[in-house]
């Protein structure tokens, strides 16, 4: 029984884990889409829609804290990587500094 029970708080770590950087991943992708196509048609790319967007991703990561704490080395390796496009990027740059 303790092992059953041990397995079954294992496997939801993993589920939220899974499920939150499925999120977080979202928000990158959601994000960089609106900038390419933005460029492509010569359009501003800090809209009002952009920035609330972008300010929830912030917001989700400071609400989250513990969990993208323990998840810090996955979101860098990931998500939050060089290629992302540094509007996005800041976020977690700017949450890093907010935790340290």
């Amino acid at each position: 029984a303790v092992v059953s029970t041990q397995s079954t708080g294992e496997d939801a770590e993993l589920s939220q884990k899974e499920v939150f950087l499925i999120v977080v991943q979202r928000f990158i992708m959601i994000l960089t889409d609106h900038i390419v196509r933005s460029e492509q048609e010569s359009r501003y790319t800090q809209t009002l829609w952009f920035r609330c967007t972008r300010d929830r991703l912030r917001q989700t990561l400071v609400k989250h804290r513990r969990e993208v704490k323990r998840y810090m080395v996955t979101l860098q390796t990931l998500l939050f990587t060089p290629e992302v496009e540094p509007k996005i990027l800041e976020c977690f740059t700017q949450f890093k500094g907010y935790i340290a």
